[in-house]
């Protein structure tokens, strides 16, 4: 309905003008009327839309949470758990990316401003390569596993760090998805926190591959390319928060505005 209501008071300006139904003066203040009324809408619909984002975001945090799971299996031994938790981890990815595709076709059929799309667009994308980098990561753990690859115990306790990082950056996600409607201001501060968790991963990777590549001689190349893939790919998913905290602070921003 307010799609509907937006194409007809964009009709109607446009008809009214091409016609010459009004005096200046009328159509100024018509189109004027008519374009308040058609962000607003925009705006409405944006709202809608970003409550849908929550759901998106509930199944990639899904999706960290397991590679957590599959990494405290390992750390404490657990290693014929893993297979099962990396099969939660594919059902996981899967329901987020539906949720993704049902987004994208809502975003195609909304009215919205243009750089609103755009942002909130890759708002879904990004989040959504949360959850594919978390499922690459978890993919390469099993396949060490598999192939009889041993990471030590400070390997395992150093990535764990991290990935539980990338799951208090997510949580915070969430949070700033719950704010940026009710209390933008809110949600830019939230969007600060998910930054500086950022940069401590940063500083956190940074150790990890100064250990990975130490330790590369004596473990071998296969323990070292997979060592160092793995981190990436948990790094890649917290880089990919930070950018959805940008996506964040651009809506707040845009919708304390309306």
């Amino acid at each position: 309905m307010l799609v509907h209501h937006c194409l007809l008071a964009s009709t109607l300006v446009r008809k009214s003008i091409y016609l010459g139904r009004h005096d200046k003066t009328t159509t100024r203040l018509t189109g004027e009327r008519l374009l308040a009324t058609w962000i607003w809408a925009s705006k409405k619909i944006e709202k809608e839309i970003l409550s849908k984002c929550l759901e998106h975001c509930s199944k990639v945090s899904g999706v960290v949470e397991r590679l957590v799971s599959l990494l405290k299996a390992i750390e404490e031994g657990r290693l014929e758990s893993a297979p099962s938790i990396f099969n939660e981890v594919m059902v996981t990815e899967r329901g987020a990316d539906e949720m993704k595709r049902s987004l994208i076709y809502d975003l195609s059929r909304a009215t919205l401003l243009p750089l609103d799309r755009d942002y909130v667009m890759r708002l879904v994308l990004r989040l959504d390569d949360v959850a594919d980098y978390s499922k690459a990561a978890a993919r390469r753990l099993l396949i060490a596993l598999k192939i009889g690859v041993h990471f030590d115990k400070d390997y395992v306790a150093k990535l764990l760090e991290i990935t539980l990082k990338l799951r208090d950056a997510m949580s915070l996600v969430d949070r700033a998805l719950r704010e940026v409607v009710s209390s933008p201001q809110k949600a830019l501060s939230v969007a600060d926190s998910i930054e500086r968790i950022e940069e401590e991963v940063d500083d956190i990777r940074t150790s990890l591959l100064e250990y990975v590549f130490s330790k590369c001689n004596e473990k071998g190349p296969t323990w070292c390319a997979l060592a160092k893939e793995i981190v990436d790919e948990v790094e890649n998913s917290m880089d990919r928060c930070e950018e959805v905290a940008d996506m964040i602070r651009y809506i707040s921003v845009s919708l304390a505005s309306a």
